[in-house]
């Protein structure tokens, strides 16, 4: 019998590089994936390339449901193994380091705890291998209600990787003397913020000097302290000229300069604070960017730096994504105040949600060579960004999430009509729909062009049984239909059983996927209306030809 020791070489090293980067930032995936290490020497040698590229620090709230405590017990390596997994000739390295409780280690007085594979790193001598630093939170309801706990953890951890550190008595002095005026001195007031930032950048300087080939930092912390704010920006300008991907959910209160020749990726995540600060970044290198805001707005002005032109040329950006909480449109859009000229010459794909674009601005995205576009949030405003040319798109994306956006609802027809009448020739047409203000519009629908569907409102199956002409190459329909009685799904069930009577010849419709939800009231047995819904529900393929999935689920909605 085969085994997994006949598995070609490249085979095994292609599923250990899938089974080890899911622990990409999450220590709970890293320590499951542990154990595999001790398999065999092959496994091994694989492995730990993977496993140990990534560093993890998690803070993590008590009332945060986790325990890293429990864990099955597992065979890991000794002797000789060990000394081959570390990379190292470290004889005095005990088997129990690799036990599932020391794989991660925390500390903690029932506040907030840190956990974390470094000081494993660390003992192994692995810190030159490692790629990536992740500093993220698993919290409940607000994991800063004490920093003062998850300070003094995360200052631990640091502090038990200084002992060979050059000067380490003048890294670890500003800890301690900071420490003790922020939490232990009421009366320390601001006297502390220096004692901050060099205290911030020691342990900046110590991951950098620890882990010195990290080029892709992840972090995820969404508390305010001065604290986590500087060492943010301390770790992202002391990996500055390595840096490819760049990933951090708290900007700083301050500006701060990232070179950053290689940065490939960039992620930014805005709060509501008011007093952050953007970063000023480089272009040129950036091949995806990805801008979330929370009430916050963007500025182009961030690509700025040392441009003295009004031109931002993004030469080799393909993926740009940029959301907001909250609808922009109109005067109070200033993404581009300064009325900078943007370039994006390899731009191919594109996304927006409740973003609202001056003509220029759209113009220079939605250019030659976007092939994909996405845009979530309102009618209007997606009119008028599909106002360009659009044929050289293979696919388009369209959400409307309504609601939010007033008087919409009476343009719904006209504006949607001239946005799908103008797509022929994009291989890929989407529609979602995200509210039911628009299911009365339906019926006046024209799109012609239209491939994907999706109805997240109640339909009756008349309804659209009298819509889909009006959709000819439609592929793919995911909706909603739904009654107030038995009465009423029953004529659906004998219009269904029926359908040849009712249209005596099929149709000319292109729907090769249906994914239906039937939706209850509370009058109607769900388990036998959704059996008889299922069987009725085949003889769409009569009437629909070229139907080859069905996907039906039941849903009980009680008034």
């Amino acid at each position: 019998m085969k085994t997994y020791r006949d598995l070609p070489s490249l085979v095994t090293a292609e599923i250990l590089d899938l089974v080890f980067s899911g622990a990409d930032g999450d220590l709970d995936v890293w320590k499951q994936a542990l154990p595999l290490l001790s398999v065999c020497h092959a496994w091994r040698v694989y492995g730990k390339n993977c496993l140990y590229r990534h560093a993890i620090v998690e803070l993590v709230d008590p009332g945060y449901s986790i325990d890293y405590s429990d864990e099955e017990d597992h065979d890991y390596p000794d002797g000789e193994d060990i000394a081959d997994l570390g990379g190292s000739d470290r004889e005095s390295i005990s088997p129990s380091v690799y036990s599932a409780d020391n794989a991660v280690a925390f500390d903690g007085d029932g506040s907030i705890r840190v956990y974390t594979n470094i000081q494993l790193i660390e003992t192994l001598g692995l810190g030159s291998m490692v790629k990536q630093l992740f500093l993220g939170e698993k919290q409940s309801d607000g994991i800063y209600n004490n920093q003062g706990g998850s300070l003094k953890m995360f200052m631990s951890i640091l502090e038990a990787m200084f002992h060979d550190l050059p000067g380490d008595d003048k890294i670890t002095e500003p800890f301690i003397k900071w420490y003790e005026l922020e939490y232990m001195d009421a009366e320390s007031g601001n006297d502390t913020l220096n004692l901050c930032h060099v205290a911030s950048k020691a342990a900046a300087d110590t991951l950098v000097y620890k882990f010195p080939n990290v080029s892709s930092i992840n972090f995820m912390v969404f508390g305010s302290h001065e604290f986590f704010q500087q060492l943010n920006v301390e770790l992202a300008v002391g990996y500055d000229k390595q840096l490819t991907k760049f990933d951090c959910a708290m900007p700083a209160t301050y500006p701060y300069t990232l070179t950053a020749p290689n940065l490939v990726e960039l992620d930014l995540l805005f709060s509501s604070s008011s007093h952050q600060n953007l970063p000023a970044i480089f272009p040129q290198s950036l091949q995806r960017i990805n801008i979330s805001l929370d009430k916050v707005l963007f500025s182009w002005d961030m690509f700025c730096i040392g441009n003295e032109s009004k031109a931002i040329v993004f030469d080799n950006l393909v993926n740009l994504s940029i959301s907001s909480a909250v609808q922009f449109s109109g005067p109070d859009n200033l993404m581009n105040a300064n009325d900078l000229d943007l370039v994006f010459p390899s731009l191919e794909r594109l996304h927006l949600k409740n973003i609202s674009l001056t003509k220029k601005d759209a113009k220079a995205m939605v250019g030659r060579w976007l092939k994909r576009l996405n845009y979530e949030g309102s009618i209007i405003a997606a009119s008028q960004l599909c106002k360009q040319p659009l044929g050289n798109l293979d696919e388009l994306y369209l959400s409307w999430l309504g609601g939010r956006y007033p008087d919409e609802t009476d343009d719904f027809v006209s504006l949607t009509n001239e946005i799908f009448n103008k797509t022929d020739g994009i291989e890929q047409v989407h529609c979602d729909i995200y509210t039911p203000n628009y299911a009365r519009c339906m019926v006046g629908i024209d799109w012609p062009y239209l491939t994907h569907l999706s109805m997240d409102f109640i339909m009756p199956f008349k309804e659209l049984l009298r819509m889909l002409p009006k959709v000819p190459n439609l592929v793919c329909l995911d909706m909603t239909i739904g009654y107030c009685s038995n009465s009423e799904f029953a004529e659906t069930i004998e219009l269904l059983t029926n359908i040849k009577k009712h249209y005596p010849e099929p149709s000319s419709s292109k729907i090769t996927t249906l994914r239906i939800a039937v939706d209850h009231d509370e009058v109607c047995e769900q388990s036998s209306c959704q059996k008889s819904f299922n069987k009725a529900i085949e003889n769409l393929k009569w009437y629909w030809p070229q139907l080859k999935d069905i996907d039906s689920m039941s849903m009980l909605f009680t008034f």
